[in-house]
């Protein structure tokens, strides 16, 4: 009986399909890996200190490094996806002269090290499904356009970052694979992130509003984030771009309000910053990322036949934030 079940195992795991998540220890990883556990896959988490988490049934860690092109040979050789994760966290601080080269270099170093890796190692890798931003876009150019994604790139220092981010993996379509980039909205999630910070004051009976809290929200929730990337694995016919927001673009202000009515009531303080205290605070991340309005269409992910899940911000998805 035992053994039965030893042989059971190893037949198991020679039929099941790998996927390589690099930069996959942050809160879409995570999320992403539990998905692609409970659908069948082996899924193997590229990281830079693989030794601060454990493996365990059909997920092992490995140590990568980007910036000095270390990755592990045998995990390309057996994998059959690879999804790419990595970069540092746009938001984070301010931007100095060292955070965007950080930036920029977390991002362009991880694409240009899979890529190479393909070029260079024999492998079986189906796909490379890698990671973008709305930010290409830049600002909102007029009211009720919604950008789509055979729109040139803005002009600001985060839309320059996306090109060189999706630049990065763009010779891996001349080995005749396929590549999708997707371009995040602002994720929401309950763990962390944005919607988070945004939220915080909640707890205190305030909803805060950055600048005049008028500025519009391309956002997807995560569970519908995760989703879309399992789709582009099954679906040979996903190939290209594709924006990855939800169906609702709403302003900052109207997104705080709904969240505050349904988790503390109809009753709270609402506090203003001023879009001068962020610029001064944090400088030009503040202008591009917390005041700046961009506004994504979904439409040809749907076209493709994808259902999200939470399209709009309902109670009901308001429930699982």
């Amino acid at each position: 009986m035992r053994n039965d079940h030893i042989i059971y195992k190893l037949k198991d795991l020679g039929t099941m399909e790998t996927v390589i998540l690099a930069g996959g220890t942050g809160t879409i990883g995570r999320h992403l890996t539990k998905l692609l556990v409970s659908e069948g896959f082996h899924v193997i988490i590229f990281s830079r200190n693989p030794s601060a988490n454990k493996d365990s049934n059909h997920i092992e860690h490995l140590h990568w490094d980007p910036d000095t092109k270390r990755i592990n040979n045998d995990a390309i050789k057996r994998a059959d996806y690879i999804i790419n994760l990595a970069g540092a966290g746009i938001a984070d601080k301010r931007w100095t002269k060292k955070r965007r080269q950080e930036l920029i270099s977390s991002r362009v170093n991880s694409g240009n090290l899979i890529a190479e890796a393909l070029q260079q190692l024999p492998n079986k890798i189906k796909a490379v499904i890698s990671t973008s931003a709305v930010g290409w876009y830049g600002a909102d150019k007029k009211p009720g356009h919604a950008f789509t994604e055979n729109e040139e790139q803005g002009t600001d220092f985060l839309s320059w970052t996306c090109k060189l981010w999706e630049d990065s993996v763009k010779p891996v379509e001349l080995l005749h694979k396929r590549v999708v980039i997707f371009r995040l909205g602002v994720v929401f999630s309950k763990d962390e992130g944005a919607l988070k910070e945004l939220t915080k004051s909640l707890k205190f009976k305030s909803a805060t509003y950055l600048g005049s809290g008028k500025q519009k929200m391309s956002w997807i929730h995560i569970d519908d984030l995760c989703k879309l990337y399992l789709t582009a694995i099954r679906n040979n016919e996903i190939v290209g771009i594709y924006n990855a927001v939800s169906s609702e673009v709403l302003a900052q202000k109207i997104i705080i309000d709904r969240i505050a009515k349904q988790k503390v009531g109809s009753i709270y303080l609402p506090i203003y910053v001023p879009a001068f205290l962020l610029k001064f605070a944090l400088g030009q991340m503040g202008e591009e990322v917390l005041l700046t309005s961009t506004t994504a269409s979904n439409q040809k992910i749907i076209d493709t036949g994808f259902n999200f899940k939470y399209p709009f911000l309902t109670e009901e998805c308001i429930k699982t934030l």
